[in-house]
């Protein structure tokens, strides 16, 4: 079971991948800062896609202070359960500049380097910032 939501996951990632960079681009929404300022959170509108209660979509977040190992913004691609707010990260890429842009400090696919860093976590939908970018992007109205 777990081996063939892998599967699925990583299918439904690659065809993502394919069509959300040929031909388009992010159009990142925000959604707000960290109390300190220290980071703003986005995701893109167009790309939540939606399967059952899970929703895909892309995110980016910005790195205004304590910056480590010279990223400054983290584009990824994640999906959410919506039903219980509980998120997987599935790739992971740093650059070293603002919102996504300049050169790629780090970039993984999340399962290949170990499932057990592809696991699902609760983000409460009213406390927190990540929680409140999940509630928006499980209300997005999707045409799939």
């Amino acid at each position: 079971m777990r081996k063939t939501l892998l599967q699925i996951t990583l299918i439904f990632f690659i065809t993502s991948v394919i069509s959300t960079s040929h031909g388009a681009t992010f159009k990142w929404k925000k959604v707000g800062s960290t109390h300190d300022d220290s980071s703003e959170w986005y995701y893109d509108k167009t790309s939540v896609k939606k399967d059952g209660e899970y929703r895909y979509y892309w995110i980016l977040s910005n790195y205004l202070k304590d910056i480590e190992d010279n990223i400054f913004s983290v584009q990824g691609f994640h999906m959410v359960n919506c039903n219980t707010y509980e998120s997987r990260w599935i790739t992971y890429t740093g650059f070293d500049r603002l919102m996504g842009r300049g050169n790629v400090v780090d970039t993984y696919v999340i399962p290949e380097i170990d499932l057990s860093f592809f696991e699902w976590k609760y983000f409460h939908p009213e406390q927190t910032l990540y929680g409140t970018l999940l509630k928006e992007v499980c209300s997005e109205k999707v045409n799939n």
